[in-house]
């Protein structure tokens, strides 16, 4: 992780810090989640065998998400980190961020949630369940895991106004803020419904349906691109995951069969700019569309073309 995104979560955990001890959240808990699928050390003062062995039990609830209930303790664990009109727990809060900045972007984050609720923890773990499964249900799924932060960022990039859609996943009165792709808190609030056809309609579109049969895909260009900005310690884009998608579902970018050309596509149009500015590249992404035999081949013919490339990308800036 590089300077710039360090920056980013030193400024994402202040204003953690103001946002959950402002006057309009005294009213409610506070709440860090956790997916204990993910790895942290045990010195943190965030390992969760330390706090269920120093905590109030009255402070933690575990989420028995259906497929781990063999197994609680890799279930997602809530934990409170400030009760109604008490003082928030800033050290925690903290090394939470902290923790992100470890794990960022790796397959499963440990840390995935800052949340505020009218509800108490086994309250609100059970109503964060019921909202998992509904979720999930809606997309054909048995479990939609929206806590994670990535699957959580993919479904926010599925919408135009994600305001308007986030919160129908949450209970009433109830915020949660994440670390997104960007490393910036993005936060959204509960949305009511009438009932789970309500809820599906409003929830669901095509790119979402898209964009989670996609997942993984879109998640390996995301983890290339930030290993190559951070290996040549340059700043990462802004809103790179909007950029990823953009890219992935465009015209040139769906007509590319195969998944290696089709991601090396979106990694050159990002490095580079919109391939398709140039006749040249243009031409190549054509060759490789109608030809199966040179499909595959994408990266290593655009590769060839350094002179095409470096006139794209200073035509970009």
């Amino acid at each position: 992780m590089n300077n710039s995104m360090l920056d980013k979560l030193l400024t994402a955990n202040t204003r953690l810090i103001s946002e959950l001890s402002s006057e309009h959240y005294q009213h409610r808990y506070r709440y860090l989640l956790f997916d204990r699928l993910g790895v942290v050390s045990e010195l943190s003062s965030i390992f969760d065998e330390t706090l269920l062995e120093t905590m109030p039990a009255d402070r933690l609830a575990i989420i028995k998400r259906p497929t781990l209930l063999h197994d609680l303790s890799v279930c997602p664990l809530i934990v409170c980190i400030a009760k109604p009109n008490e003082s928030l727990n800033e050290e925690l809060l903290s090394a939470a961020v902290i923790q992100i900045k470890n794990e960022y972007l790796t397959k499963k984050q440990y840390v995935c949630g800052f949340i505020t609720s009218a509800l108490p923890p086994e309250q609100l773990a059970d109503a964060l369940l019921e909202s998992y499964s509904r979720a999930g249900k809606a997309l054909n799924k048995p479990f939609l895991t929206f806590y994670e932060p990535f699957t959580l960022d993919l479904i926010r990039h599925s919408y135009i106004e994600p305001d308007s859609h986030l919160g129908l996943l949450l209970p009433a009165e109830t915020s949660y803020s994440f670390i997104d792709t960007d490393c910036d808190v993005y936060t959204f609030h509960s949305k009511a419904f009438q009932n789970d056809w309500d809820f599906t309609l409003r929830f669901t579109n095509q790119l979402l349906h898209y964009n989670q049969l996609n997942q993984f895909e879109l998640y390996q260009i995301a983890v290339t691109l930030t290993d190559l900005y951070e290996e040549y310690d340059r700043p990462q884009p802004q809103k790179l995951l909007s950029q990823i998608i953009n890219y992935f579902y465009d015209h040139k970018g769906t007509k590319l069969k195969n998944p290696n050309d089709r991601r090396v596509y979106v990694l050159f149009c990002i490095i580079y700019g919109q391939l398709t500015q140039n006749e040249k590249l243009t031409a190549i992404i054509n060759d490789v569309i109608d030809n199966e035999e040179m499909q595959g081949e994408l990266g290593l013919l655009l590769s060839q073309e350094k002179q095409a490339l470096s006139s794209l990308k200073n035509n970009s800036k």
